[in-house]
């Protein structure tokens, strides 16, 4: 309830102004502590000594994780070698999770899988490639193949493409583009400008976010894109484009029918993705797996799990998908 100042006695008066003083102060002070903490070189000093305790420590702080983000470069050592690099203003949660955790720490039920899933793939493909990790996986894994990298909202393109430069990767190809059912345009709706983590040409989806935008974007499919840029073979396919996922598949039958790709798809819980991804699917033979931290669990059907957010969806019988 508002209570107006002039009609408090006027100690207590005195004491709401004291009160209304102190917050602003805190505030401004909160404010004061986030533009240093993202600052130069304090943020580099700050998050290589505390990284560097602790790993000595053998620790990790989620705290630390939440609160103090790396800006700047995030380089982490890949299993074959070479190196990932990622650029982030502390506004993506991709690379921060990488500087903390790992070149695994983004997703880890499905990065390494991935990984060793791209070494062997002559074409891979990232629809909704956000800021490129799965792209720049891809690349690395295999120098000797190529990555068509997918994202259609103009500030995450800027940042996957010089996230591909700092990787001085030439077999990534970007496309600034949608991916859906039909060749054209649509609108797109994301919550603000810069890295939105969350975005999807699925109104629907969107509305329980607040302060929703939307830009006109084009859409390809991928069985045009095949034909008109000659990919005689697509081999593995990642999806992440917020509940739209059984849209890209429509658009893509005709290749699903000659290669039968291998799918890392996301499938979120109850959003309705779930029951059209298995019909386009299971007609060309693809079992299910949930990927878990403990390794690919087969489904007989695809239901979102509530921490798990990815499948793999391949036609490889389950004594090769164990091996994987």
């Amino acid at each position: 309830m508002k209570v107006e100042r002039e009609l408090l006695p006027k100690p207590l008066a005195q004491n709401k102004d004291q009160l209304d003083s102190g917050a602003l102060t805190r505030s401004a002070a909160v404010e004061v502590l986030k533009k240093l903490r993202a600052s130069q070189p304090f943020n580099y000093i700050a998050t290589t000594a505390v990284y560097g305790l602790l790993g000595a420590a053998g620790i990790q702080s989620e705290s630390v994780i939440k609160h103090l983000h790396r800006v700047g470069l995030v380089r982490r050592r890949l299993p074959n070698g070479r190196t990932l690099c990622l650029w982030s203003r502390a506004d993506d949660w991709v690379s921060n999770q990488i500087y903390w955790r790992g070149w695994d720490g983004y997703e880890p039920e499905s990065a390494p899988l991935f990984f060793r899933l791209a070494a062997r793939s002559r074409v891979t493909i990232d629809v909704g490639a956000y800021v490129g990790f799965f792209s720049l996986l891809a690349a690395h894994a295999n120098a000797g193949g190529s990555v068509y990298a997918f994202e259609p909202m103009a500030d995450v393109y800027a940042r996957l493409q010089k996230n591909i430069a700092l990787n001085q990767l030439e077999n990534i190809r970007c496309v600034p583009s949608a991916v859906g059912e039909r060749d054209g345009t649509a609108e797109f709706y994301h919550v603000s400008s810069g890295m939105p983590c969350s975005s999807s040409l699925s109104l629907e989806f969107m509305q329980s976010a607040s302060d929703v935008r939307s830009s006109t974007v084009p859409v390809v499919t991928l069985d045009r894109f095949a034909r008109e840029n000659g990919l005689d073979r697509i081999d593995l396919v990642k999806i992440d484009t917020e509940s739209t996922e059984p849209q890209v598949l429509r658009g893509m039958v005709e290749t699903i029918r000659r290669d039968r790709p291998i799918f890392m798809c996301e499938v979120l819980k109850d959003r309705g993705s779930e029951r059209a991804l298995d019909e386009i699917l299971r007609p060309f033979g693809y079992r299910f797996y949930l990927l878990t931290p403990d390794g690919p669990v087969q489904r007989e059907r695809i239901e979102g799990h509530p921490s798990w957010l990815n499948y793999l969806f391949t036609t490889l019988d389950p004594g090769e998908v164990g091996r994987l």
